[in-house]
């Protein structure tokens, strides 16, 4: 069959259009279904990388929160005698006479207490309603109430603390020296930087001659040079130059401190 022109021209679009549409279905389209699946793989695995640059950055962050807290801990902590210190008694021993030696007071007598854990006492003045009745009557514009809440949250707050546990331990400390040695002697105890305390001090006059002959008692109960009456008799003032007994008792508090954090890769 003879194919005029516009036959021809026909049959050439329609050629054209099949291997148009075969080269998409046969080319174009498997591509194009590759590139949209490595279009979603890539997304998926651009997902895990962002959850694992979080994960990353939360963990570095928790490692730098723990830290930090870590540091805290042992700022706060560095008041507090070593454990070990308070374990070794000797090394207290040699902390109480080098002062001695220095204060020119003798240690006569030295006992430690076991060391054991102890309630972290403290001294709160609670909040006390006085004469309700007589305040109720003033309430006119009826806040009473508001008020008192306000007054006494504070004591609330403090009276629902945990009472806190402490390691701790008690020096009894006997010296004889003059008053004034000895007072140096205790203030250079009180001035330690760590948690070291005198809690009782007591003294007495000490007879060089005849130590059996001992006087009355005194007390440094914030009385000192005042004239008291023990036993009938009338306390003398002591000077400075005086020598005296005293015994001292020390309180030394300890923690354990918190360890420092390791992390695994």
């Amino acid at each position: 069959m003879k194919l005029n022109y516009r036959d021809k021209v026909i049959l050439g679009i329609v050629l054209a259009l099949f291997i148009i549409i075969g080269g998409y279905i046969g080319l174009v389209k498997p591509k194009r279904a590759v590139i949209k699946d490595n279009k979603e793989k890539r997304t998926e695995v651009q997902d895990e990388q962002d959850r694992i640059e979080r994960r990353i950055a939360t963990g570095t962050q928790l490692e730098k929160d723990i830290e930090d807290a870590q540091k805290k801990a042992e700022d706060l902590g560095s008041i507090f005698v070593e454990k070990s210190d308070i374990d070794k008694t000797t090394l207290l021993d040699k902390f109480m006479q080098d002062y001695a030696n220095e204060c020119k007071v003798e240690v006569i007598d030295l006992k430690v207490d076991d060391v054991a854990a102890n309630a972290l006492a403290y001294y709160y003045k609670p909040y006390v309603e006085v004469a309700t009745a007589l305040r109720e009557s003033a309430d006119i514009n009826g806040t009473l109430q508001e008020q008192v809440a306000e007054e006494s949250k504070e004591t609330v707050a403090v009276e629902g603390r945990n009472v806190e546990t402490i390691i701790s331990t008690r020096y009894g400390i006997e010296v004889i020296g003059e008053k004034q040695n000895v007072w140096k002697y205790m203030d250079m105890i009180a001035d330690e930087d760590e948690a070291v305390l005198i809690t009782s001090i007591s003294f007495e006059k000490y007879n060089t001659e005849d130590d059996q002959n001992k006087p009355a008692a005194q007390n440094n109960d914030q009385q000192q040079g005042q004239n008291n009456q023990q036993n009938g008799e009338k306390r003398e003032n002591l000077e400075d130059d005086t020598v005296i007994k005293s015994s001292i008792v020390v309180h030394l508090y300890s923690i354990y401190n918190m360890e420092k954090p390791v992390f695994n890769d």
